[in-house]
């Protein structure tokens, strides 16, 4: 069974701990070691790497007004992570998977944006900043931020070609009401999917976080990247 080692749960325990501003500045840190050039504002962080596939993942949780250092539990029978007051996986899981795949040697490219819990507003400026791609070359964008195990999100785009794409990496598609790549993918015209990251009872107390899923899903990103270079063009929104 696949489980935290100790540097992996001293960063997840980092990133739970975190508030929202708190956790843009560490992700800001932790890019300038991969990346040649780190674009921070207060809504978002973007990097430009060498691979055309765009990972996105949300800075904020429902637990923001907390900042205080949670000292959560890790249940080893059963591969959960949980917290009493709620841990904020939701999208804290999605940020710890982009920076395991950063480690793993990948570089793709990344957005992390502000206050998707209340609307999306960290997207919005984005795409307010940039009414274009600013990457010089993306197929599509994939986000980590998704309950369960095998759900392939994909909001309006009806990209039938895409859709079965990635269901071909072992995703079901599901249906969900809104994230960041919603408002992003329409304006780019890039197709986009919001991937399982293992939380479940998120926005509650009760919120866990499955180690096994989580890791299951990180592989089939790396699977994806590693297939990039057989997407010939990108994926368009419809």
């Amino acid at each position: 069974m696949k489980i935290l080692n100790e540097n992996d749960f001293i960063l997840m325990k980092k990133l739970v701990s975190f508030n929202q501003e708190e956790t843009r500045e560490f992700v800001a840190g932790f890019l300038d070691n991969f990346y040649q050039e780190v674009i921070e504002t207060d809504d978002y962080i973007l990097a430009e790497g060498n691979i055309p596939i765009a990972l996105v993942a949300h800075l904020d949780t429902v637990f923001d007004d907390d900042g205080n250092e949670r000292n959560f539990i890790f249940q080893y029978f059963n591969g959960n992570l949980y917290h009493p007051d709620g841990a904020g996986f939701d999208d804290k899981a999605g940020i710890f998977s982009i920076f395991k795949i950063l480690e793993s040697g990948y570089l793709p490219n990344v957005i992390f944006t502000t206050n998707e819990e209340i609307g999306s507003l960290g997207a919005k400026k984005l795409i307010e900043d940039f009414p274009e791609c600013p990457f010089s070359d993306l197929r599509y964008l994939i986000q980590l931020d998704r309950e369960n195990e095998y759900d392939c999100v994909f909001y309006l785009c009806e990209n039938k070609e895409f859709i079965s794409y990635v269901e071909s990496f072992g995703f079901v598609e599901a249906f969900g009401t809104s994230t960041d790549i919603r408002h992003i993918c329409p304006v780019w015209d890039i197709a986009g999917v919001n991937l399982s990251i293992g939380y479940n009872d998120q926005h509650t107390e009760n919120e866990t976080l499955d180690i096994i899923i989580m890791f299951n899903t990180i592989s089939k990103v790396k699977e994806m990247l590693d297939e990039s270079s057989n997407v010939d063009i990108a994926f368009k929104f419809n």
